[in-house]
């Protein structure tokens, strides 16, 4: 029978070598027929189906199918295309040494969707929210898990489904060294976490309608399910531990279990009354909780940065091209780099954890005019980045031009130049034509 113990002992176990020091790279987008301005369903003519057909033919491999026998994965050389529950495409990236192959990886992928785009007349843009769909004319896709996501979701939140079926988001996932490093990269990842997420803000608009946020994904993630979700006060802790971590990932419902390859819905339980066997379900109590499930739980933890085997840094809008390669590009420059990750450690100790805290609540609404400390956030935006070039100049990996991977943060330096985030753009584009047609036209380039 499991024990809390063999749960410190999974992150304690996915340890690496330094040496290795991996980047995996995972991005969502929205697919509209450009004409009318509908999501593309799940199934039929013009579908995710056939979308899925189409890459097959262009090298992909089947992986995963429903309890319909509908396909809802691919695979190729280690990276994934999956689903979101409003048939939001995602990339899952392989793990890749440089920044440089990942933003390759990246743009091979996304001209494989343009081209099946231009073939059906499809609209591929990311932004972090649905400009234009209401909920209500959004499929679901068939999965037993998203059912009971979906059902659970009102119950706490007031934006749950909004968050499955409206948002798209970039992130970037790194490898930790050890016990000491995962709490570093952890922390100070979650004390930086805002600043970035300001940043990346690209998605001003619901509804058709420009509704005075920068980030209508970010405000649909506060409103979510407030345990599972958001940036947590002692993940801000110089003292934080990984038994910490457990004992809050314990602490939440679980989801689901898969039972006999039936999915069980487990909602009314958190993990740790499951290990403990205080289900009310005879079927539950008799099974015996394995490793599997553990994953499949923390995989439904949905902090801004999440441990799993690796560490997840979440919080970024969808974006195009250019964002998708800036954000692990960001990351790896401070996460990767040991001086720079023991500054940081140092130098945000000193940031108020309820300032940070506040600026987290702040950002969906002001994005870069958001302060910290009294002071704009634009400036210690231009220093993190700074930070970063440095970490990227050492590394060293160059491209064919003799560029190392810090040309992947010119946009970000542009962006905090000019102190206009992608929605800033957006927003002024939309003044001059009050037209959000010319948005969701703009395809993915």
């Amino acid at each position: 029978m499991l024990q809390k113990s063999d749960f410190i002992k999974y992150f304690q176990s996915s340890i690496t070598k330094p040496e290795y020091k991996g980047i995996g790279t995972e991005h969502e987008k929205f697919i509209f027929h450009c004409e009318n301005k509908k999501r593309i369903e799940f199934d039929g003519e013009i579908s995710i189906q056939d979308l899925f057909q189409f890459l097959v033919n262009k090298g992909w491999q089947n992986n995963e199918y429903n309890s319909s026998n509908q396909l809802i994965s691919l695979t190729k050389n280690g990276a994934n295309i999956t689903l979101e529950p409003g048939c939001q495409l995602e990339l899952s990236g392989k793990i890749l040494k440089n920044v440089h192959q990942t933003c390759t990886e990246t743009y091979e992928h996304l001209n494989e969707l343009q081209e099946y785009a231009e073939l059906k007349n499809l609209c591929i843009i990311g932004l972090g929210f649905d400009p234009v769909t209401k909920l209500e004319d959004i499929n679901f896709i068939p999965k037993d898990r998203y059912k009971i996501m979906k059902n659970y979701m009102p119950q706490v939140g007031s934006r749950g489904l909004d968050m499955m079926a409206r948002t798209c988001t970039v992130q970037a996932n790194f490898d930790y060294f050890s016990e000491e490093d995962l709490i570093k990269k952890f922390v100070v990842a979650n004390r930086i976490q805002p600043i970035v997420m300001a940043i990346f803000c690209n998605s001003p608009f619901r509804e058709s309608k420009y509704n005075n946020y920068k980030s209508n994904r970010i405000l649909t993630w506060q409103d979510t399910d407030e345990e599972r979700c958001g940036i947590k006060k002692n993940f801000l802790s110089k003292n934080f531990t990984i038994e910490e971590y457990v004992d809050y990932v314990l602490s939440i419902k679980n989801y689901f279990l898969k039972i006999n390859g039936k999915y069980i819905d487990t909602t009314q339980y958190s993990f740790l009354q499951l290990l403990q066997k205080l289900s009310n379900d005879e079927k539950v109590n008799e099974y015996n909780l394995t490793i599997t499930d553990w994953i499949n739980h923390l995989s439904t933890i949905f902090t801004e940065v999440r441990l799993k085997s690796y560490m997840e840094v979440r919080g970024a809008d969808a974006g195009k091209w250019e964002m998708i390669c800036a954000l692990p590009a960001f990351w790896t420059g401070i996460l990767y780099d040991e001086d720079n990750l023991n500054y940081l450690w140092k130098e945000t100790e000193n940031w108020p954890q309820e300032s940070i805290l506040e600026l987290y609540k702040n950002i969906p609404h002001e994005g870069l005019n958001a302060t910290l400390m009294g002071e704009k956030i634009n400036k210690k935006g231009s220093e993190l980045l700074d930070i970063s070039t440095k970490g990227l100049n050492k590394r060293g990996y160059l491209n064919s031009f003799g560029q190392d991977e810090s040309i992947h943060l010119e946009k970000l330096k542009k962006i905090i130049k000019e102190q206009k985030t992608p929605a800033d753009v957006l927003i002024e584009d939309f003044n001059q034509s009050q037209d959000i047609n010319t948005i969701v036209n703009q395809r993915y380039y």
